[in-house]
């Protein structure tokens, strides 16, 4: 996947258009009032489905700990291949982690590109965003007026750089 900031290049016949490619198509078929908002929500859904992984790693990995030990009867070879197939989910979510971090950099991208055009007085419709808290392992939502309210991810959604995080 392209993460330049040029136009995607299209996609060649019978091959499925790529999520840059789709991502600007649809924000190209907005108009241009609505953009910005658009834009704002698309970036939030993407950071509530990295909050929803972040979850699912989270019990993942005290399944694989805690509740695979409580199985009546079961082999420890058993046991193993369950902890393994965990680790291999795990690694699946990761890679989806870091898919959804790089399109939140490119509705970023392009949100910083609308900058100079949204009107100071522009109003959002969301105003909290939805993280997981991994010290009550539980999704919280946090306000988006109080940036750096979660620590794993950065609210500002026209300047985020998934590979600084």
């Amino acid at each position: 996947m392209s993460t330049t900031h040029e136009h995607a290049a299209p996609a060649h016949a019978g091959e499925p258009p790529t999520l840059e490619s789709s991502l600007r198509s649809f924000a190209q078929g907005l108009p241009a009032a609505d953009r910005p908002d658009a834009l704002h929500q698309l970036f939030y859904g993407f950071y509530s489905r990295v909050a929803i992984v972040d979850r699912s790693v989270n019990e993942l990995a005290r399944w694989a700990k805690e509740d695979v030990a409580g199985i009546d009867d079961l082999p420890p070879t058993l046991a193993e291949a369950l902890r393994d197939n965990a680790l291999h989910v795990g690694r699946e979510l990761f890679a989806t982690r870091i898919q959804t971090m790089t399109a939140m950099g490119f509705v970023s991208r392009q949100l910083s590109e609308l900058r100079a055009s949204i009107p100071a007085d522009q109003e959002y419709t969301l105003d909290r965003a939805v993280a997981f808290d991994q010290q009550t392992a539980e999704l919280r939502t946090y306000p988006l007026d109080a940036p750096g309210g979660h620590p794993d991810l950065p609210y500002d959604p026209f300047a985020y750089d998934p590979s600084a995080t």
